[in-house]
């Protein structure tokens, strides 16, 4: 038996061990340690995201692989990573809650996968995130709070998706924003993406590759944003959407019932008044008298 001094010093010594092993033992098979915490699993032909690897790695480097999906709590069991490079493989949707524990994330590439869709808060616990790279990729619908709370992305890539419309307010969650692609995606020229062209003309700067790049679709024709210019899109202003026209219903009915209800209760106060009143002829039959 052990002496009890030993008993407690044994999980400091197991630590320690852990600490001193060679290198090649804390890594994936498939994959290199370059060091303690850094791992490269690139062109590998892996399926999925290995998992016997340090929870304290930081950067994960996984691109030209086959990986179908990123596990919902990936990131609750490597919650120090800092740097994840998931380019060229075979992601399809990102599962609900996959980035919920991502609090230290900065960098995120996702680029070259068959990603179609992008919910509200897709990286809403990613608040630390300063470059996320979805270019080429099917996406066609982002939802406009996909970015929500992702107050210190600089870099945002959207370029070379079927993206046909985006809601602006996507750009304008995202007060930190220096650079953004949007080319390479079929842009309609119609009134939903006139919001986005105005944001585009008064945030040139932020372009990577300029207006220039940037094309819409009209009619089966092809359009360069440099022949746009606000006038284009003049008669956008005055189209409503169903929202806009319930809106004014309701306020139009609102208005209805708050002016009965006037016109009631002036009509009552009226006539209270009239009844309370002196009659003027009984007055001048008393003075009369």
């Amino acid at each position: 038996m052990l002496p009890c001094f030993l008993l407690y010093l044994l999980p400091s010594l197991c630590i320690s061990c852990l600490t001193f092993l060679p290198q090649g033992q804390l890594c994936p098979s498939a994959c290199t340690c370059m060091d303690y915490h850094t791992i490269d699993c690139t062109d590998q032909g892996l399926s999925r995201l290995p998992s016997s690897f340090p929870l304290d790695v930081r950067k994960l480097l996984a691109a030209n692989n086959n990986i179908q999906r990123i596990p919902s709590d990936f990131l609750l069991f490597y919650g120090d990573l800092v740097f994840l490079d998931l380019r060229n493989n075979s992601l399809v949707e990102l599962e609900e809650g996959t980035f919920s524990t991502s609090s230290k994330l900065v960098f995120l590439d996702l680029s070259y996968n068959s990603l179609t869709r992008l919910e509200a808060g897709a990286f809403r616990a990613a608040a630390k995130l300063i470059k996320l790279s979805l270019g080429y990729n099917n996406l066609s619908d982002v939802d406009g709070a996909a970015f929500d709370t992702l107050e210190a992305l600089q870099v945002l890539e959207l370029n070379d998706n079927s993206l046909q419309r985006l809601d602006v307010a996507v750009l304008e969650a995202l007060p930190a924003l220096r650079t953004v692609r949007l080319e390479g995606n079929p842009w309609l020229c119609d009134c939903e993406f006139a919001n986005l062209f105005l944001w585009i003309y008064e945030n040139p700067n932020k372009l990577l590759k300029g207006v220039q790049e940037i094309h819409c679709s009209l009619e089966d024709r092809k359009v360069f944003l440099h022949e746009l210019s606000e006038i284009s899109f003049s008669e956008c202003k005055f189209s409503l959407s169903l929202t806009d026209f319930l809106i004014i219903i309701f306020s139009g009915v609102v208005v209805l019932i708050a002016a009965i209800f006037s016109s009631f209760f002036l009509a009552t106060t009226v006539h209270c008044f009239q009844r309370c009143a002196p009659n003027k002829e009984d007055d001048d039959e008393e003075e009369e008298d």
